[in-house]
């Protein structure tokens, strides 16, 4: 039963966006709270199927190929329990590494690459509920990387994070990911220091739409 008015309303929360973003390109998706940053990053991850227009990760349409997106992307997101807090960090990562149809024979070898490229070797058999908030955000990575994606979406991956720990965070971002190993990374903030630190080219958002595209400098 239905007690007063309907409420139910829609919103458009990307309107008309295009965007093109570089192979090994670091691109930032840069805006305040609600303007469409997360939405937008959903769609390309084919966690939200858009109510129009067209999108293709490498080639492939996120609506109509998107078992094949799905199996060269992944997704990490800031200040979100995207974990098992009782189990160890290994044990996240042996796990989520079947989710995503590593081979069994390279999934322990996997897992034990991730947790050295993010720093956690050392603490990989101790349960995440005694880990940092860094370390948290770390394993997330790991996580996130744990499919070898061909691009990464980083959705406000330093939100609620001491200063420190996002400065160490956008340091191993920019150099280990993008300079390094040449993954293309989709990155949303609503900080422009971050912004201006990390991106090759930045687009504004706002209330949905792209206001404005350049380099931090332009």
């Amino acid at each position: 039963y239905l007690v007063g008015p309907s409420t139910v309303s829609k919103v458009i929360a990307v309107d008309d966006l295009d965007l093109e973003i570089g192979q090994g390109e670091l691109f930032g998706l840069l805006g305040p709270n609600g303007a469409g940053k997360t939405t937008t990053v959903k769609m390309l991850c084919t966690l939200l199927t858009p109510t129009s227009g067209r999108a293709w990760v490498r080639g492939f349409d996120v609506v109509k190929d998107s078992n094949q997106v799905r199996k060269i992307v992944n997704m990490v997101a800031g200040g979100e329990r995207m974990l098992y807090y009782r189990l160890t960090g290994r044990e996240n990562l042996t796990y989520f590494a079947e989710l995503y149809d590593v081979p069994p024979s390279q999934v322990r070898k996997r897992a034990q690459e991730v947790l050295e490229l993010v720093g956690l070797t050392d603490r990989a058999d101790d349960e995440v509920e005694k880990y940092s908030k860094g370390m948290k955000q770390r394993l997330q990575i790991a996580r996130g990387l744990i499919n070898d994606p061909q691009v990464l979406f980083l959705d406000e991956p330093t939100i609620g994070l001491d200063v420190d720990i996002a400065k160490e965070l956008r340091t191993f971002i920019r150099k280990k990911l993008v300079d390094e190993q040449g993954k293309t990374v989709l990155l949303t903030t609503h900080y422009l220091a971050e912004a201006e630190e990390l991106c090759d080219r930045v687009a504004f958002i706002f209330k949905g739409k792209i206001v404005a595209t350049g380099t931090p400098t332009e």
